[in-house]
Order: structure tokens, then C-alpha cells, then sequence
């Protein structure tokens, strides 16, 4: 299949469910061969529903979807050369880890040798090797996740559909499981399409990201362009932290807060406007200096670094994240500090 050709074009879905509730509102959407995809989004806000309509669970109502070039409209979900790992990973509790592997293929009615050969490659693939004897109550969670995964991945998808699948592990193992899945799609060499609502687990995976909000996409991007760049005032909050303080420009790149401070821009905009500043671009001096001052209301430690909330007026407080140095004064509450905002960290986003 050439390179040129997407993995899965999706042009103009509409879901519209009971209540005149929109789940897709008009979306457009294309995903390049081999990458890590991830929709992103607080829930109810149409992944998943948009994720079921690739797989065939879920009939648009108007718009149609092409995977490799072939429509898929109409097409139920067991003709559709694509399989679906869900939150709960659906493992056979009556079946060895092997025989889950195998199930699909017995479906296909590949050979037994066929079915031997790919399932000992599946469990290379998933670092299972020893364990396919084992039913599913005998493994940990990780384990089951990566018997589902091999099982999805056994009978060749051309993609693999990805819907939570790691909420329900603690929190260690969810972080190491970022690392397999990452390293499985680089290694099967297809299209994955990530489910989640968790933005570090999206910016640590994916190839691009799409932030969904309201059944509409709000920003497709990689990693670094929706962290760094973020296209609305939406997406800057919702992906990492974020201080977003409402104010008014004059078109001169100075912006007034409510309370008469000011605040310089690298962006000329006129009107009420929010003005996005991520945490760790912020820096702390002592009172008197930066460009706005305040008081000490909390000194989170985090370990590699400190969260430091300050509290510039009775209606506006900033998070300012210090990475943790030896010998580095620690601040308390009620100290007065100034906050250097540069100009360049300030994104402005018309209300």
C-alpha cells in the first residue's frame, strides 16, 4: 500500500445521539500509515465515539470513512481489517494465554502450524515467552493487557484500535506500558489509534494528537506543537498546566489584567482576551522585581521540583513550577516575591 495513501480518512462524521446530543460534529480527520494517533479529550467530548465508528460499533449519520482507501461504509465490524483493545481487556478467563492468542486465528481457519508459528511470535512480541501455558486469573494486569494486545495483533490488522487500554492499571505500570506499547508499534509497524482522556500518557506515545472538545476536533498536532503552541484557549488548559488569566489589549502587545497590571506579549491583539502561561516558563525573584508581585500562598515539593503557588491579587493566582536545585532557598507562606513573566511565554487567545 503506498505511503501516500492514509491509513484512515474520516470526512464529515455527524453522531447525533437521543437529546439533539452531537458526539461528532462534523469530522474531518486523517492518520498517516504507521503512526501512533491519539485522541485526546475530557469525556464525553466524541474519542470514543469516534474510535467505535472505525471499528464498525458505531454507524455515523451522515460522512463516510476510508481505511487504506476502502470505504468502509456499511461494512460490519468483522469485515473491517482492523481490531480493538478496550479498557477491559476482554481476555477468555476459561482460556490459556495461548489459546487466547490463537482464538482469532482458529476464526480465520489458519493451519495449526500457521497458528503455532504466529503465536509463539506473539508472545516474543509481548514478552510473554514462558507464561502460555498460564489462564488469564494466574497474571497480573500488565500481563493480561498484553495478552489482549497479542491477540489483537495475531491476525494482521491493518489497525489497531486502542480505547483505554491502560486506565485501569496503577500508576508504575501504566508508565511502563507507555514505553511497550510505543515500542510494539514501532516494531508491527502499523497504524495505532489511541483512546484517552490522560494527557501524559498522550504526549509520551503519540506520533500526533488530536484534542477533541464538544464532538469537534480542536487541534491536531504533535506532541510539542500542542504543548507549545496550542491553537485555543481550550487546549492550552487542557494539556499540561496552564495559568489562563482573562485581560483586555490595546493592540500595542501590552495586556491589562482586571486588577490594572500589565502584562507584555509577543502577540498584538485587541479586546477581551486569555492569556495562557505555562507553569515552568514562570520565574521567581524577590519582592520588587519581575513583572508582577505577590505573595506566597503555598510551596508544593514534588520531588524534581516545586510547584509555588502565588497569590498576585484577590482574583488572580499563578502556579509557578521551579525545577529542585541543591542549597536553592525554600520559600513559605505569606513571603512577598516578584514573578518574571517572558514575553515569548504568553499565549493570547481572543474570548
Amino acid at each position: 500500500m503506498s505511503e501516500s495513501v492514509p491509513a484512515i480518512a474520516a470526512t464529515h462524521l455527524v453522531r447525533v445521539f437521543a437529546g439533539n446530543v452531537r458526539a461528532l460534529d462534523d469530522v474531518s480527520i486523517v492518520l498517516r500509515p504507521n503512526e501512533f494517533f491519539t485522541l485526546l479529550g475530557p469525556s464525553g467530548c466524541g474519542k470514543t465515539t469516534l474510535l467505535r465508528a472505525i471499528a464498525g460499533l458505531e454507524t455515523p449519520d451522515s460522512g463516510s470513512i476510508f481505511l487504506h482507501g476502502q470505504c468502509l461504509d456499511g461494512l460490519p465490524p468483522w469485515r473491517r481489517p482492523v481490531n480493538t483493545v478496550f479498557q477491559s481487556y476482554a481476555v477468555f478467563p476459561h482460556l490459556t494465554v495461548a489459546e487466547n492468542i490463537a482464538f482469532g486465528l482458529q476464526m480465520q481457519r489458519r493451519t495449526k502450524p500457521e497458528i503455532a508459528g504466529r503465536v509463539a511470535e506473539m508472545l516474543a512480541l509481548v514478552q510473554l515467552g514462558g507464561l502460555e501455558a498460564r489462564k488469564p486469573a494466574q497474571l497480573s494486569g500488565g500481563q493480561q493487557q498484553r495478552v489482549a494486545l497479542a491477540r489483537a495483533l495475531a491476525t494482521n490488522p491493518r489497525v489497531l484500535l486502542l480505547d483505554e487500554p491502560l486506565s485501569a492499571l496503577d500508576l508504575k505500570l501504566r508508565t511502563d506500558m507507555h514505553l511497550e506499547l510505543k515500542r510494539l508499534q514501532a516494531r508491527v509497524g502499523i497504524t495505532f489509534v489511541f483512546v484517552t482522556h490522560d494527557q501524559q500518557e498522550a504526549l509520551t506515545m503519540s506520533d500526533r494528537i488530536a484534542v477533541m472538545q464538544a464532538g469537534k476536533i480542536r487541534q491536531i498536532g504533535t506532541p510539542e506543537e500542542i504543548y507549545e503552541h496550542p491553537a485555543t484557549a481550550f487546549v492550552a488548559d487542557f494539556i499540561g498546566e496552564t495559568n489562563l488569566l482573562p485581560a483586555t489589549g490595546a493592540g500595542d502587545a501590552t495586556y491589562r489584567l482586571a486588577e490594572g497590571q500589565d502584562i507584555k506579549a509577543s502577540q498584538t491583539m485587541t479586546g477581551a482576551v486569555s492569556l495562557a502561561i505555562r507553569p515552568e516558563r514562570l520565574r521567581l525573584v524577590g519582592a520588587g522585581q519581575g513583572t508582577l508581585q505577590g505573595i506566597v500562598e503555598a510551596a508544593v515539593y514534588q520531588g524534581t521540583d516545586t510547584t509555588t503557588h502565588v497569590r498576585v491579587s484577590p482574583t488572580i493566582r499563578l502556579r509557578i513550577r521551579t525545577q529542585n536545585a541543591a542549597g536553592a532557598p525554600r520559600l513559605g507562606a505569606g513571603d512577598a516575591v516578584g514573578v518574571v513573566i517572558p514575553e515569548d511565554a504568553v499565549r493570547v487567545f481572543s474570548e
